[in-house]
């Protein structure tokens, strides 16, 4: 699947220090940047200069502002309450929020309030260099850091939100529809208008404790054919989704989730420690009611749970060609959740060159085939290490996955594989209680260059290894390896190495 490329400009971190116009890029009216200094500024004043500053957020709430138009607060300074600002951008001339001057990030503060920062019926708007909390005490309604909200608007496109540090954000456990919560969040809203969102670019941000999710998409527009009893009375899908580079850690819930995704891409993230404060069950990065979903090179790490799932990724239910390649999971309290519910079909999730280092069985296996009406599922080149489980594969659903070319190590004195319906071919086993069926199967040492070894390096293969060139052709496979060596047409490696062995 090929991702679709956003094109989005940030605004230069220094301004000129006087009334000054954005730049014209499209041949319409100039934008204004207007200056805010939490300090020192003054709200009596015109704001188009270091020195006319405003002083409050409440100020910048009052003013409507256009396409091109800049806000900048000043470094060094905190800002308190929540930024709600009116008006719109576009594509070529978004607004912009930014920061000017020297110092620390200018830091926005809410206390226990709804979000910090509050889009609310606007479209074409760019947030980056900001300091962003929402403290408090509560713990039963949802708080977001950045929450854009969408009610009977009709598609809003152009959001990008780029090195920003959100962090300390209260409220509950949410990943309700229509009432979520979390670090970065958008919600689609309402019920006379088809709403949904488009051209959404969240990158290089740092989320930390947050009590729901650190980045994720939600609607109550979601009714479709995959999912008959959705909320709503239509399916708006969210399109041009890109969540790339973002590092999130210390969070309540789930790491990312898309819902109503088309095509979303979602790549080389960092999630260490999620699931914390869990209420229900929860998974790093996963996608709800969504198509096409890209999940690759993310690493993913500390999913606790609980007596709740924490697994590193889910496909869940109403999904279609899920993706989930090149991942690196270790230390969750499972691998991969593959499961949806009554009513809500999923097919064609493809699961691919992922590794796996010390996922736990806490819900019952490191990976897990659990419910009815998943299809067409793939699950090859992946390698598993998981020498505490003792469950390392569990199947009950009634599909028929095909199985190839893994590495499965599991316990000393081994792990339990429970599956009567799997197709597993070509797959090598080491430290497995009772090999399932597998025509071309390996068991013995794979002779990893260094299993065990913090980071995905250490699974790589050493010369001799018996999983060299045993693997199967599966139609359909991808071009490159976890770490980016070609995959042969024919006798591919094992497991997610694909390279020659190692001295």
């Amino acid at each position: 699947m090929t991702a679709v490329t956003l094109a989005v400009a940030l605004v230069c971190p220094a301004l000129a220090a006087t009334g000054t116009a954005a730049a014209d890029d499209d041949g319409g009216r100039p934008g204004t940047t207007y200056y805010v200094d939490c300090a020192a500024g003054d709200d009596s004043r015109a704001g188009t200069g270091t020195t006319t500053a405003w002083r409050t957020l409440g100020k910048v709430n009052s003013v409507t502002f256009r396409p091109g138009d800049v806000i900048s607060l000043r470094k060094g300074t905190t800002c308190t309450g929540t930024l709600v600002p009116q008006g719109s951008g576009t594509a070529s001339r978004p607004v912009k929020v930014t920061a000017y001057g020297s110092g620390a990030r200018p830091r926005i503060v809410a206390a226990d309030a709804r979000a910090a920062v509050h889009l609310r019926n606007v479209e074409g708007w760019e947030i980056s260099g900001l300091d962003i909390s929402n403290p408090g005490t509560n713990v039963t309604d949802p708080r977001t850091g950045i929450y854009v909200e969408l009610t009977d608007y009709g598609k809003g496109t152009h959001y990008a939100f780029r090195d920003n540090y959100v962090h300390d954000i209260a409220g509950c456990d949410c990943t309700n529809p229509g009432q979520p919560g979390g670090g970065i969040v958008f919600n689609a809203t309402g019920s006379r208008k088809l709403t949904s969102f488009d051209d959404l670019h969240v990158a290089d941000n740092v989320v930390r404790k947050v009590s729901g999710i650190g980045i994720g998409t939600s609607s109550l527009w979601a009714r479709r054919a995959a999912y008959p009893a959705g909320p709503g009375t239509a399916y708006g899908p969210h399109t041009r989704i890109r969540i790339e580079g973002n590092r999130l850690s210390e969070l309540g819930g789930d790491g990312i989730n898309i819902t109503n995704g088309q095509h979303a891409m979602i790549q080389k993230n960092t999630v260490e420690g999620f699931a914390l404060k869990a209420t229900i069950d929860h998974a790093g990065i996963w996608s709800w009611n969504s198509d096409y979903t890209t999940v690759q090179h993310n690493t993913i790490g500390g999913g606790n749970g609980g007596k709740f799932g924490a697994f590193a990724f889910d496909v869940d239910g109403a999904n279609t060609g899920t993706l989930y390649q090149y991942n690196y999971s270790h230390d969750n309290s499972g691998l991969m959740l593959i499961c949806s519910v009554e009513g809500l079909p999923s097919d064609r999730p493809t699961i691919r060159y992922n590794i796996s280092r010390n996922d736990k069985d806490v819900n019952g296996g490191v990976m897990i085939l659990a419910c009815t009406q998943q299809t067409n599922i793939a699950i090859y080149g992946n390698t598993v290490h998981a020498p505490q489980a003792d469950t390392l594969w569990w199947n009950v659903s009634p599909d028929k996955p095909l199985v190839s070319n893994n590495v499965f190590v599991g316990k000393p004195g081994g792990s339990a594989v429970k599956d009567t319906t799997s197709t597993f071919r070509g797959n090598l086993y080491q430290n497995v209680a009772k090999v399932p069926a597998d025509p071309k199967a390996v068991v013995g040492d794979p002779r990893f260059v260094n299993a065990g070894a913090p980071g995905p390096d250490g699974y790589k293969l050493k010369a001799g290894s018996p999983a060299l060139g045993a693997g199967v052709a599966v139609p359909g496979d991808a071009d490159r390896d976890f770490f980016g060596n070609r995959v042969p047409a024919a006798r591919p490696n094992m497991g997610a190495y694909q390279g020659p062995g190692l001295r």
